[in-house]
């Protein structure tokens, strides 16, 4: 279906993929302990998909890759040469310096002073939802972090770079599953996982863990996902979670992680209880921060509040907590647009078409990039765009690339 998907409408891919399969409608619904109406009304376009858990539950369904149902656009130019090609980032992972290859012929090891430098900027390129910009940075920042771990053969250079190397894994890691690049995260989220092990730096370890878990999770696997999440300090000193502003953090992110993956299972309880960790972190912490590029604080916990009332369908608490989102500056662009599309969401799924479109129009503005890759942005917008005789509608619409 490359080249097609996303000319047809959520509901059209769902009855292109279940009549690839051979199944009836209520064949399908029965799959998904759902009726043939329900079936019916989603493929007619009736009714939205809202859960992250029922997408995830269809690709399975209808032997799909969630990408495929969501109609993925092409953000970067996914050829050879280009510099913020997918391409050239894959190049970049799969070779080392000891394999052929014209990124590391003539290149110099790094300095680690400098090497910090451009790790966290690029960090700070993807917390500003600057994918293109990142995308053209990481295979030359991949090069020079797997340059340095060979460089440094021990002591304390030797841990720097390893976890140098791992933290750009991250965050190449989470770039590329936003693009919904899975297999390729899940390459660069192992390689970082092995190099932040070597390291044997909590921080990084925990970090990785959480990447892992993170990557897991967009390839539909929650309950793996949940394991990692729930063993990920294993190994690690006891007291270590709280001794901190990092440790909090990172700690109380990866609950973040873990309720969202614990809701898609769905597991209400468990979900509940790393809610109430993640909250328990955050008042220890007692303030937003941004330690090891986490956002993590009372606002990131409030804003995965309503994101949990979204996986569990709860439409009228999503409302509610809605407007107690907080959308300031405290939390960078990225988190700030990702919370503004589940407020668009909530309003949508209650029927309060305008003040959807508006808030997914702000996060939109914000963070255009980040907003044409998420595929519930981009059918939010297509639903909006039915629903709505609003120019403005239909130029958002257009800019996400919902229309042909």
């Amino acid at each position: 279906m490359c080249g097609m998907a996303d000319a047809f409408s959520f509901g059209k891919r769902v009855r292109f993929y279940r009549k690839r399969r051979g199944l009836r409608q209520w064949e399908l619904g029965a799959l998904l302990d759902r009726s043939e109406d329900w079936v019916y009304r989603v493929e007619a376009g009736r009714i939205p998909v809202n859960s992250v858990k029922m997408l995830a539950d269809l690709a399975q369904a209808l032997r799909v890759a969630v990408v495929d149902l969501q109609g993925a656009p092409v953000l970067l130019e996914d050829r050879r040469g280009h510099p913020g090609s997918v391409s050239a980032i894959r190049s970049a992972l799969m070779h080392s310096r000891h394999l052929a290859g014209a990124l590391y012929a003539g290149r110099e090891p790094p300095r680690l002073e400098r090497l910090g430098v451009e790790v966290d900027a690029a960090w700070g390129l993807f917390q500003a939802s600057a994918y293109g910009r990142l995308a053209e940075r990481l295979p030359a920042l991949l090069a020079d972090a797997r340059l340095a771990t060979h460089e440094h053969a021990a002591g304390r250079e030797r841990v720097e770079a390893l976890r140098l190397f791992a933290v750009t894994c991250h965050v190449t890691a989470v770039l590329l599953r936003s693009l919904g690049e899975t297999s390729l995260a899940w390459t660069a989220a192992d390689q970082g996982d092995v190099a932040a092990s070597d390291s044997g730096d909590p921080a990084v370890i925990l970090a990785l863990r959480r990447c892992v878990a993170h990557v897991q999770l967009g390839a539909g696997m929650a309950a793996d996902a949940v394991d990692v999440v729930l063993h990920a300090a294993d190994g690690l000193p006891r007291t270590w979670s709280g001794s901190s502003p990092t440790a909090l953090s990172l700690y109380g992110t990866l609950c973040l992680n873990g309720a969202v993956a614990a809701a898609r299972l769905p597991d209400r309880s468990l979900a509940g209880d790393l809610m109430a960790q993640a909250r328990r972190a955050a008042d220890q912490l007692g303030a937003d921060a941004n330690e090891m590029w986490t956002s993590f604080g009372p606002a990131n916990v409030e804003c995965h509040r309503l994101a949990l009332a979204l996986e569990f369908e709860d439409v009228q608490l999503a409302v509610d907590l809605a407007p107690r989102v907080p959308l300031g500056r405290d939390l960078p662009v990225e988190r700030r647009a990702r919370a503004r599309l589940d407020v668009a969401r909530a309003y949508g799924a209650a029927g309060r078409t305008d003040e959807a479109a508006d808030q997914l129009k702000r996060a939109f503005r914000a963070a255009p990039e980040q907003m044409r890759a998420h595929g519930l942005a981009r059918e939010l917008a297509r639903r909006l765009h039915r629903q709505s005789a609003r120019r403005d509608v239909r130029e958002l619409a257009l800019a996400l690339g919902v229309l042909t």
